[in-house]
C-alpha cells in the first residue's frame, strides 16, 4: 500500500475513534452532573419539608404557651431545640415572635400546666365544673 493512502487511513481511524472517546467522556460527565443536580433538588426539597415541619411544630407550642399564659422547663427546652436550627434555615418571622413571647412567659410546673390546659378545654367545650 502506498505511504500517502495509508497515512490518509490512519488519519481517519484516528479522527473517528478520537472523536468517539470524547464522545464518551462527554456523555459520562453530563451524566455525573445530572446525578448531581437530581441529589441538590432532593436535598432542597428535605430542607423545605423540614422547614415546614418546624414551623408547624414551634407555632402550635407556641400558641399553645401563649393561651396558657406560662410555659414549662420542658417545653422551654424543647422549644429552644426546634428554633435553632429553624432559625438557621431561615425561618420566617411568625416563629420568631410567638418564640420571644414565649421566652417572656412565667415558668410553671408540669402539674400546673396540666390544670390550665384542662382548664382551656373545659372553657372551649362549655364544660362547667361545679
Amino acid at each position: 500500500m502506498d505511504p500517502e493512502v495509508r497515512m490518509i487511513i490512519i488519519a481517519i481511524i484516528s479522527g473517528l475513534s478520537s472523536s468517539g472517546v470524547m464522545s464518551l467522556v462527554i456523555y459520562l460527565l453530563q451524566r455525573h452532573d445530572k446525578r448531581k443536580e437530581k441529589a441538590e433538588e432532593n436535598n432542597s426539597a428535605q430542607s423545605r419539608m423540614l422547614l415546614g415541619l418546624g414551623h408547624d411544630k414551634i407555632l402550635h407550642l407556641t400558641d399553645k404557651c401563649v393561651r396558657r399564659g406560662s410555659i414549662t422547663l420542658k417545653e422551654k427546652r424543647n422549644l429552644e431545640f426546634l428554633a435553632a436550627p429553624y432559625f438557621d434555615l431561615g425561618g420566617n418571622g411568625d416563629c420568631r415572635i410567638g418564640y420571644d413571647a414565649c421566652q417572656k412567659l412565667p415558668v410553671v410546673s408540669d402539674d400546673d400546666a396540666e390544670e390550665k390546659d384542662a382548664a382551656i378545654r373545659r372553657k372551649e367545650y362549655g364544660i362547667e365544673v361545679k
